[in-house]
């Protein structure tokens, strides 16, 4: 029972990381990008989701890529992200002990980094030619989407889940 709820939440996370991206496909994909279904990459830090995150997050930056113009390697360059990402967050959260603030912005700076990284500068800039200027991009939108927009939902989710 455990193993199917397990795979019921990480088949329900990646379908709303890939639903939000490709609705918000605009935005979603290119060197001034705006993913908000990255929001969703703190999801690791909430009590009672974990690995089941990192599993829906790495299906959802999968086929939430399928519609992007920079095939094939978003289709390479997505899910690797989305694992390393969460990942990460998954760990500074279990193995951190600080405030849940400094979680949180310790969270966001290292999901973004990771991001900026491969997204900005190993596909956009090493592979597709874009100004190196677009790892900056990357970084700065994710900042924004991960700390701003991905708070607000870890926050609402908290008080949610502790009704």
């Amino acid at each position: 029972m455990k193993s199917q709820i397990i795979m019921v939440k990480s088949m329900v996370i990646a379908a709303v990381y890939t639903g939000l991206t490709i609705i918000l496909g605009v935005l979603s994909y290119g060197e001034l990008q705006f993913r908000v279904s990255d929001a969703m990459l703190l999801l690791p830090l909430l009590p009672g989701f974990g690995m089941e995150a990192v599993l829906g997050l790495t299906l959802g930056g999968f086929l939430g890529n399928i519609t992007s113009p920079f095939q094939p390697w978003d289709l390479i360059f997505g899910p690797l992200t989305n694992a390393v990402a969460s990942a990460l967050v998954f760990t500074i959260g279990r193995k951190i002990s600080v405030r849940t603030i400094y979680k949180h912005v310790l969270s966001t700076l290292t999901a973004s980094l990771v991001i900026a990284l491969l997204v900005g500068y190993a596909e956009l800039h090493l592979i597709y030619e874009l100004p190196v200027i677009t790892v900056l991009y990357v970084f700065i939108s994710e900042i924004v989407v991960i700390g701003v927009i991905g708070w607000t939902v870890m926050k609402s989710l908290e008080r949610y889940m502790t009704r």
